[in-house]
């Protein structure tokens, strides 16, 4: 920990200004009550106040080797008494010797010291108490400071963590039924395989180069879903029927990297589950009042339990991570009626001064 006063030109100033201004006091003190000249008063206020600045910048170090929290009171106490003692001591003879060699004071000086001592004596150990408390209190807002932002940081870590986390739950199945289709393709259409190994591998390159709660663009992200979607498709062929309704005006508006995946994904399955004939998933986007709602749609078949249409680990995990990112648990909707299973997003939009961004 530096120095509060030594290494700080701002504190520095003050500091100078405050022994001034101690300096100005106790002149007018002894000149006023004890009747001294100008020039003693002033001699003597101003010696006995610069010893006590010098000395008073070392008191910071009795200060940062004796911290309240890491010692007993008993020790503390004993500890100051002496260093206090010491520090009188030391100024008041080096004041009344110094002082005593100036020619103009040393006649009358004597006196003046002698009948003054007591209040000088209470003075000094005010002044000592008065930098002691400034020092602790210096030291407790630089621990207090110093522990909230290695909380911060912790949280920051947890936090960072558990998105790196949420964010990289690639379901395995999607790369193994994406492989044995690879696979079938090699010797049924080569070409497409080669597509298919193309897209997989923009797929995973993306997944893995971003950085959790990392914002991306919605035409981004939109264009890394399309690929996953043609990947699928891959697999589903015509069964699967993927219908966009994107509205122009959500160009600019931002939303977490790889949210859109495991929804789509959670679509996917449980929407072309059981289902024979084909299934549509509708994604549809628009920005109004300072958000970008996306609504991802899918049938569902009414044999299948509730838990089955499409509440799976996928949906939890974008729960848990809009709210890591925004702090808000009404982002996400969920619900399934008419043979329809339909996930709600909406996506705060904030501009660089912190104002939403009405995209309307």
């Amino acid at each position: 920990m530096n120095h509060p006063i030594a290494d700080n030109r701002h504190l520095q100033i003050l500091y100078g200004l405050f022994w001034s201004l101690l300096a100005l006091m106790q002149g007018m003190f002894l000149y006023h009550f004890y009747q001294t000249s100008p020039w003693l008063a002033a001699a003597d206020a101003s010696v006995y106040m610069l010893f006590y600045a010098i000395l008073g910048l070392g008191l910071w170090y009795a200060v940062r080797f004796n911290e309240v929290e890491k010692n007993d009171i008993g020790n503390l106490i004993i500890t100051h008494l002496i260093t206090a003692s010491v520090t009188l001591t030391v100024v008041l003879l080096a004041g009344y010797y110094l002082l005593q060699l100036m020619p103009p004071v040393g006649d009358e000086y004597n006196a003046i010291f002698f009948k003054t001592l007591f209040w000088r004596v209470l003075a000094g150990l005010f002044i000592y108490m008065l930098l002691i408390l400034f020092y602790y209190l210096y030291v407790y807002y630089n621990n207090f400071m110093e522990k909230i932002t290695a909380e911060a940081d912790l949280k920051f870590s947890a936090r960072t963590a558990e998105l790196n986390a949420l964010k990289n739950q690639i379901n395995p199945h999607f790369l193994f039924n994406s492989l044995n289709s690879i696979s079938a393709l090699t010797v049924n259409d080569p070409d497409k395989a080669r597509d298919m190994i193309a897209k997989l591998s923009d797929f995973l390159r993306f997944s893995i180069s971003e950085k959790a709660g990392e914002m991306r663009r919605f035409p981004e992200e939109m264009e890394n879903m399309v690929k996953y979607l043609d990947i699928e498709r891959v697999r589903f062929g015509n069964r699967l029927q993927v219908v966009q309704d994107i509205s122009p005006n959500c160009e600019n508006a931002m939303l977490p990297s790889l949210i859109l995946q495991p929804v789509l994904e959670n679509a996917l399955k449980y929407g072309l589950k059981d289902a024979l004939g084909k299934t549509k998933v509708r994604i549809m986007a628009e920005c109004f009042h300072g958000f970008l709602k996306i609504q991802i749609e899918n049938d569902f078949h009414t044999k299948q339990k509730k838990k089955q249409a499409g509440e799976g680990i996928g949906l939890q995990n974008i729960s848990e991570r809009m709210k890591l990112i925004y702090g808000r648990s009404d982002l996400v909707v969920i619900k399934n009626e008419n043979g329809k299973f339909i996930v709600t997003l909406s996506f705060p939009q904030k501009t660089l001064n912190g104002e939403s961004n009405n995209h309307r």
